[in-house]
């Protein structure tokens, strides 16, 4: 009986041991030990502030409708998904495309500010090549890059409290990496003037009435004056923020409801105008001279019309204080639908979003203006 009692514990012992063993080798075999390789944030990419032309100007004598800018349009049923022209996307690497892909399939679930977006170890083999982190962080900044462009309606967020974690777990068998997009420790992503997904559903609210409201009364006409009314609407209904600090003077909301933004709010305007008209257009980076040689930062658009690519500056557009009086809001084209020989004397593309990602390119010009 007690050698039957021995044997037993002996037995125990020797299946602890072989258990231990066991967990042991398969840890560092095939689980490892898990480690923060690094914290990629973004760069933000908005531009400086930027001039206007001080140059006189004449009053067209174009008298195209203005449509009305209704925040309050509750009525309407007219779908506004119409179109969603993906320009900068198109662009992109391989990574960069499923991060981009990642960002456009969690719009909704981005407006928490908090929403980690896991990737798992989709990204293991370009961080196990050499110099793998620093390929991924240029992809990063390209893929927010392009979304921030493609997706003005997305203004809500700030990206340089969106942080790439990479998380590596080592083996025997090597390293494997997984990421994820996440708040900075300690905060949100949501720019300042939200604090929550209702905030962001309301602001959103405000802008989709508006382009219900554009699309509705847009809806009969031809693309030439699709685009002539809006912007023309966008000519009557902003003003350029001279302060350049007011919180959304660079974003659509800033634009359509408060109605006074430099000019990234002007372009994100009709880019995202054109989208719900269904007319393929790109808002452009680069500089601008005016007329007293003074050259900063800029943003402008092209569209197309007919197959061809015309430029078309809003913020130009909308008349500035000359002498000693204003010169009426009206259909002031100087800088609308104009082609490659009348245009790019003053507009300078350089495709350069923010430092860091990738420099695009953008569609060829007509040499010609739209007649």
């Amino acid at each position: 009986m007690k050698e039957n009692f021995f044997s037993f514990i002996l037995t125990l012992i020797i299946l602890v041991i072989i258990g231990g063993l066991g967990y042991i080798a398969y840890y560092y075999f095939y689980v490892g030990d898990e480690s923060i390789v690094s914290e990629i944030v973004a760069t933000d990419e908005n531009l400086n502030e930027t001039i206007k032309p001080i140059e006189p100007i004449k009053q067209s004598t174009d008298d195209a409708q203005v449509l009305p800018l209704d925040t309050n349009n509750e009525s309407t049923n007219v779908q506004t998904t119409t179109g969603k022209y993906k320009y900068y996307y198109n662009q992109l690497d391989d990574n960069a495309k499923k991060i981009y892909s990642k960002l456009e399939d969690n719009i909704e679930n981005i407006k928490t500010g908090t929403a980690t977006l896991d990737f798992g170890d989709e990204f293991n083999s370009v961080l196990n090549e050499e110099q793998g982190q620093t390929k991924l962080n240029i992809s990063y900044q390209s893929a927010l890059d392009a979304f921030s462009l493609d997706y003005p309606e997305v203004y809500y967020i700030d990206v340089t409290n969106m942080v790439l974690m990479i998380y590596s777990r080592t083996n025997l068998f090597g390293t494997t990496y997984t990421t994820t997009i996440e708040p900075v420790a300690g905060t949100d992503y949501l720019i300042d003037e939200y604090s929550n997904k209702s905030e962001v559903d309301s602001a959103l609210a405000k802008l989709e009435s508006i382009k219900s409201s554009v699309v509705e009364q847009t809806s009969a006409d031809d693309t030439y004056t699709k685009i002539k009314k809006i912007h023309d609407l966008l000519i009557d209904h902003m003003e350029y923020d001279d302060t350049l600090n007011r919180p959304n003077t660079r974003n659509i909301y800033g634009a359509l409801v408060e109605k006074s933004v430099v000019c990234e709010g002007y372009a994100d305007a009709f880019k995202y105008l054109m989208d719900a008209v269904g007319i393929p257009c790109v808002e452009v980076v680069g500089t601008g001279t005016n007329s007293a040689g003074e050259t900063e930062a800029h943003a402008w658009n092209y569209v197309q019309i007919n197959g061809a690519w015309y430029a078309v500056d809003v913020t130009w557009d909308d008349p500035t204080i000359i002498g000693n009086g204003i010169v009426p809001k009206s259909t002031y084209s100087r800088y609308f639908l104009r082609g490659s020989k009348n245009f790019n004397d003053t507009h300078f593309p350089n495709g350069q979003v923010s430092e860091g990602g990738k420099i695009f390119t953008y569609p060829e010009l007509s040499t010609e203006d739209y007649n």
